[in-house]
């Protein structure tokens, strides 16, 4: 599967479920999706190919975020998120 589908299709997921959500290009590093939904919820990914992992800078960034009280993750299929949808602050 390609990186853009994984993103566009994880995107439509979270719109779904109902979370504003913004996949434009960021600053280098940045994960690829941010997400804001229910309940104050907050999620950033990175999204790489399977296979491909996420670079320094990259991981660098997710674990700021999550040190922040994000939630931050790497995917690299579509179905991941369905998990994380479901999930309950």
């Amino acid at each position: 599967m390609r990186e853009s589908y994984i993103q566009r299709t994880i995107v439509k997921k979270l719109k779904k479920a109902g979370f504003l959500v913004s996949a434009h290009s960021a600053p280098k590093g940045f994960p690829d999706i941010r997400a804001w939904g229910p309940n104050g919820r907050a999620i950033v990914i990175e999204v790489k190919r399977k296979g491909k992992k996420p670079s320094e800078l990259q991981e660098i960034f997710l674990q700021k975020f999550r040190d922040r009280g994000y939630e931050a993750f790497f995917m690299d299929n579509t179905t991941d998120i369905d998990k994380i949808i479901n999930q309950t602050n």
